[in-house]
């Protein structure tokens, strides 16, 4: 019989606990299946943390690891869950946790993390000139800090091999899923998948980003324009007629709201007016071609390609998978 893959799940404090016991749950139920299928089981799960005490989850929820990072652990696969707080902060107290990873990656041991769990294994410097994912509202801040990362945030998995990324919160569950099927078979990680209800052949995370619309940029005067932007979006807008708001040249207001903002005007407008599309779509029961014209497009088709394109879903898929009513 082969040994168990030893898999060792990082508690620290503030981590989120659903994405220590969510993951614990699928595999614990791989193992089982598994063990039914072959009388043995493939993982072997350890908690692992700074020290023994009871570590404190951001839910309240305690968590006492079984070995610490000074322990020999060799570990085949380590997963670093993601945490509610401030990433600067998380990053600066757990120093020693980040240490370790650097060390457990200088071992050949396979590294994971899901959400901003992600930033932790960044700062190990385990993401280097490699590709990662993370929650989408913090790609921004991932991609200022971690200038060597290349950052897919569309995607749900990014697997290099000996690191592996994975994106916002339940994303984890994809992760789990993910190393089920790398090391034991596809039909044990389907037959998780459907138990737990997990969108296995999920891909992306576009369908959930949430386009925000930055203000803290410190130029007044674009911030004067979004403000107009977003309660004329309706209207048929153009630069001259931004220009003129902003009391600038269209090459200045093209040049200044880009580095403000990150997009072009017309770029940012599309945004605005697909993020308006998408609340109409969870909350109205409106046609696509009604939350078209109520946006400030025309064109049906063109509006029906351009949603598409930013989340990944056509408007009524969309509908289907968000709608409140």
């Amino acid at each position: 019989m082969t040994n168990p893959l030893r898999i060792g799940i990082v508690v620290y404090q503030n981590c989120t606990s659903s994405m220590v016991t969510g993951f614990w749950d699928i595999v614990t139920l791989a193992n089982q299946l598994l063990s039914q299928q072959s009388g043995r089981k493939l993982f072997e799960l350890e908690l692992v943390g700074a020290s023994k005490s009871p570590i404190q989850s951001f839910s309240g929820l305690t968590f006492t690891p079984y070995r610490t990072i000074q322990s020999q652990n060799n570990y085949n696969v380590v997963y670093v869950p993601g945490f509610i707080g401030d990433a600067d902060a998380v990053i600066m107290e757990e120093q020693k946790i980040i240490r370790w990873l650097r060390r457990m990656n200088e071992r050949r041991t396979i590294l994971s993390a899901a959400c901003n769990g992600n930033f932790l294994l960044a700062s190990s410097g385990a993401l280097d000139n490699k590709k990662a994912t993370t929650h989408w509202s913090l790609i921004q801040k991932f991609r200022y800090t971690f200038k060597n990362v290349t950052l897919e945030p569309e995607k749900i998995i990014v697997d290099n091999g000996s690191v592996i990324s994975a994106a916002g919160v339940t994303a984890y569950f994809n992760l789990a899923l993910h190393l089920i099927q790398r090391f034991s078979n596809r039909e044990i990680a389907l037959a998780c998948a459907k138990v737990f209800l997990v969108d296995a052949g999920r891909k992306i995370q576009t369908p959930y980003q949430i386009f925000q619309f930055s203000k803290a940029h410190g130029d007044d005067s674009i911030v004067k324009i979004q403000d107009w932007m977003e309660n004329n979006y309706e209207k048929k807008i153009s630069l001259d007629t931004l220009a003129d708001l902003g009391v600038m040249g269209k090459k200045t207001l093209l040049r200044r709201f880009k580095k403000s903002t990150g997009e072009t005007p017309q770029m940012y407008l599309q945004k605005l007016r697909i993020e308006t599309a998408k609340r109409l779509l969870e909350s109205k029961d409106i046609t696509f071609s009604e939350v078209t014209w109520k946006v400030g497009y025309i064109d049906v088709s063109s509006f029906h390609k351009a949603f598409k394109s930013e989340t990944g879903l056509t408007p009524m898929d969309y509908r289907g998978r968000f709608s409140m009513i």
